[in-house]
């Protein structure tokens, strides 16, 4: 019988909690005043693209000099008026756009609105969030393997890692990607052993959210969904949970897909660009990485890329690249695996790592923000390290926390759903699509770090034995 009722929150777990939200909270805070003068200006180091460096720009006196960047025009059209539109990939002009999910500009761009100083108070936010996330992972996994340590351990590697302290200062979906991913958990967790009206619409809402600030997480939330629907019927008025969950996740959901069919007269329910995407991941040319968008043309027939500049509609100009891509993958099974391989690997350690051996690039000197010596001396070595202790620790606390698998179910759904579309597709240049998976790895690595605790792991045998 697996174990389905969690220890009740005391007064150590509390501050316990407080202890973890302030550590985490700390460290992004110091490092936002060392490497980037409070968050002023751009970071010396980035982990999610090699593009996040681009800022809006602030001082609508300056925009037009220079070419905007998508970063910039997204926001830009959101906040003066309303559309998301730019220059979309196969695109030679600015078009309504649904190629990324939109999420994360629209936040920004009411920044933007309220004339506020975008970059500052981006970067802030995402601190507290940050912080957040670490909270969120501790009270995860204690409710998911039902001991105390296992979620203090979680909390403290969520406060420590590095790739997200880096991250906090990055203008990327990174850290709300990462955030709601932890939220997701918690209460899909809570609401699967306790139930809760309130907790199953946040969890619907909070898939939704996921899907809309990161498209490639809505494989993941379907499934998701249909685990926490499956487990309503073992709670109290499980029936009205699970509409309520369906409810949130749909309402999510609805306005941008109506807003979709609108423009294109097809059902995209995030983005248009899932089977660009794949072209991106299976044309002949592929190793598993981004292109831009000269290489993106080059690897297609010029009869035939006139055709799809030519598609005003880029729903369909983007889905009859899938027809392509199904046709290589035909040609050629044996390099279509070789291509998964290679985009699996790059999932992992980032399509740079593979060209320079580094995973975080070197940004141009910026005199306002010299980051400290010993900061740029020891980055590669934290990122590098923190993430190949985390891989090994977090493959054997998987394997070990068989026992709990009940419990942590929904974390396991995560670890096999949301690498998938990077895997069947391509990665990018950095770490930016790993980032929110790394919860998994940091819960897992918690518990197979506590697993060194005879007391856990006798726990953990004797839950064997009763399966």
């Amino acid at each position: 019988m697996y174990m389905n009722s969690p220890p009740s929150l005391r007064f150590g777990d509390i501050l316990q909690l407080s202890l973890i939200v302030a550590l985490a909270a700390t460290l992004r805070i110091g490092y936002l005043q060392v490497a980037t003068n409070n968050g002023r200006v751009a970071p010396p180091f980035v982990v999610q693209s090699a593009a996040a460096k681009a800022e809006p720009v602030a001082d609508p006196e300056q925009r037009g000099k220079e070419p905007a960047s998508e970063f910039d025009s997204l926001v830009q059209n959101l906040a003066e008026n309303q559309s998301f539109t730019a220059v979309a990939p196969l695109s030679d002009k600015e078009e309504t756009t649904a190629h990324a999910a939109p999420g994360y500009y629209w936040l920004v761009a009411q920044l933007s609105r309220f004339q506020l100083e975008v970059p500052f108070v981006a970067r802030w936010v995402q601190c507290g969030l940050g912080a957040l996330t670490a909270g969120c992972l501790f009270l995860f996994a204690r409710r998911a393997f039902g001991n105390w340590l296992v979620g203090f351990l979680a909390g403290l590697l969520a406060a420590f890692y590095p790739f997200w302290i880096v991250n906090t200062a990055e203008l990327s979906d990174g850290v709300l990607t990462t955030f709601l991913l932890a939220l997701v958990l918690l209460l899909g967790t809570r609401g699967s052993q306790s139930g809760g009206a309130v907790t199953s619409l946040l969890f619907g809402l909070g898939l939704a959210a996921l899907a809309m600030v990161r498209a490639s997480t809505l494989p993941f939330g379907i499934v998701g969904l249909l685990w926490f629907l499956y487990h309503c019927k073992d709670v109290r008025h499980g029936w009205f949970n699970a509409i309520l969950a369906i409810l949130g996740f749909a309402n999510g959901l609805a306005p941008w897909a109506v807003r979709n069919w609108n423009a294109y007269h097809e059902p995209v329910p995030v983005v248009s660009s899932a089977y660009l995407d794949l072209w991106i991941g299976n044309n002949a040319d592929a190793k598993g990485g981004p292109l831009d968008e000269a290489a993106l043309r080059k690897t297609i027939l010029p009869d035939r890329l006139r055709t799809l500049l030519d598609q005003p509609n880029q729903a369909k100009r983007y889905a009859s690249l899938g027809r392509d891509a199904l046709q290589e993958i035909a040609r050629d099974p044996a390099a279509t695996v070789t291509r998964r391989w290679q985009a699996g690997m790059r999932f992992v350690v980032g399509d740079e790592w593979f060209r320079t051996q580094q995973m975080s690039p070197e940004m141009p000197a910026n005199p306002a923000a010299d980051a400290p010596t010993w900061l740029s001396a020891n980055v590669e070595y934290c990122l590098q390290g923190s993430l190949l202790a985390l891989l090994v620790l977090g493959l054997l606390g998987w394997r070990w926390s068989f026992a709990w698998k009940s419990n942590a179910r929904l974390a396991t759904f995560a670890f096999l759903w949301l690498p998938l579309p990077y895997i069947l597709g391509h990665a990018d240049t950095l770490s930016g699509p790993r980032l929110p998976w790394d919860a998994l790895l940091i819960c897992f690595s918690a518990y197979a770090l506590a697993c060194c605790v005879p007391a856990v792991a006798k726990s953990s045998e004797q839950q064997l034995r009763d399966v």
